[in-house]
């Protein structure tokens, strides 16, 4: 089927979508756009070129501009904007394309696409190497537009094939199915996802990306101190200063925790939120997390509305246990931070004798 059938074709089918790409690919909105019907299946392209404009579109900075994780969380914010528009799940889908293509500068690493595909059932990740001695930019860019319009038909059940690849290129593709529980979470249907420990006592609230053993010490620490009480690790899909999870994260994170703890995910982005679904609770933080819940910026640079805001957390019965973290060649304990008497009040230290884990998660990640 020629390109301009087959795009007929995606016009044609029920599907409706959402197309961010960071410039390599975008040159398949123009193509969708030039054919006629596209008012019937595109609902808007973006493309978030600079940095600041893919941190804003994605909902936080990425750790890397180029990869397959920044690729999926564009295309979750495509499809947050697609549902938006088009809230029949069904037909509505996101598609998100970033990469790194031959350019006229020295850069090092591979030439490659990634693309995202998010739908309310599934999520799927592609990865295009490419060849910089068989291509040059226009080749390379007309092969990323032709990957997403194959799975845009894809997507919308029509057969297409693949692009055509040199034998030093290739692609990789991996998909993740949402689970009953986290499609009814994305749906707004449920505040959580069901979790094994009944009424908790601890909560830990984290990204846990991943899991280290400063985390399990804190567990650790924080059960021994209220009667061995089980811990339960809380994962936000949604978040205040990061992209929203897709399905293959979520995989991800919870292969990560594994049996070891309880845990769930929720539509908790806020301490609030946090403290209306686990009333009475007392919540392992760092000490950097207590700062910036006391601090006036994430309320819209509101000390009126931060007051508000931990009120609300203490009338919920909630409390804090706050860990001491590393910091420059120093360890900072909660009696050293600034923060409100009102958030004082609720909060308890733990001393550096009792915990010390100089890890952090950035760093594990970056260090991958």
């Amino acid at each position: 089927m020629s390109s301009y059938n087959l795009i007929r074709a995606i016009h044609d089918a029920p599907g409706k979508f959402v197309l961010a790409a960071t410039g390599g690919g975008a040159s398949a909105a123009t193509q969708l756009l030039t054919v006629p019907g596209a008012s019937r299946t595109v609902i808007e392209s973006v493309v978030p070129y600079d940095p600041a404009s893919l941190t804003d579109y994605i909902g936080g900075a990425p750790d890397q501009a180029c990869s397959g994780i920044t690729a999926r969380a564009m295309a979750m914010a495509a499809w947050q904007r697609a549902r938006r528009f088009e809230p029949d799940e069904t037909i509505s889908f996101g598609i998100g394309c970033t990469a790194a293509l031959t350019t006229d500068r020295q850069r090092r690493g591979t030439d490659r696409c990634f693309i995202g595909l998010q739908s309310a059932s599934e999520t799927r990740e592609y990865t295009l190497t490419l060849s910089r001695q068989s291509r040059d930019r226009t080749s390379q860019e007309a092969a990323c537009a032709e990957l997403i319009i194959a799975i845009l038909a894809e997507a919308s059940g029509i057969d297409a094939d693949l692009p055509t690849l040199f034998e030093d290129e290739s692609l990789d593709i991996r998909s993740q199915a949402a689970e009953q529980g986290w499609r009814a979470l994305f749906r707004g249907e449920a505040t959580m996802t069901p979790h094994e420990v009944d009424s908790p006592r601890l909560l830990f609230p984290g990204a846990f990306n991943p899991l280290h053993e400063g985390h399990r010490e804190i567990a650790r620490v924080a059960s021994a101190r209220f009667d061995h009480a089980p811990v339960l690790f809380e994962i936000s899909a949604f978040n205040v200063d990061k992209p929203a999870l897709d399905f293959i994260e979520m995989t991800s994170r919870q292969a990560g925790i594994g049996g070891e703890f309880g845990l769930t995910f929720t539509n908790a982005p806020t301490f609030v939120d946090k403290a209306r679904l686990f009333p009475g609770t007392t919540m392992l933080v760092g000490v950097d997390t207590l700062e910036r819940i006391g601090q006036p910026r994430y309320y819209h640079d509101s000390y009126e509305l931060r007051d508000i805001a931990i009120d609300s957390i203490r009338d919920q019965g909630v409390s804090f246990l706050a860990f001491g973290r590393h910091a420059g060649e120093g360890f900072i304990e909660l009696d050293q931070i600034d923060i409100p008497p009102a958030l004082r009040e609720i909060s308890m230290g733990v001393a550096e004798a009792e915990f010390r884990v100089d890890l952090s998660s950035t760093s594990l990640r970056l260090d991958r």
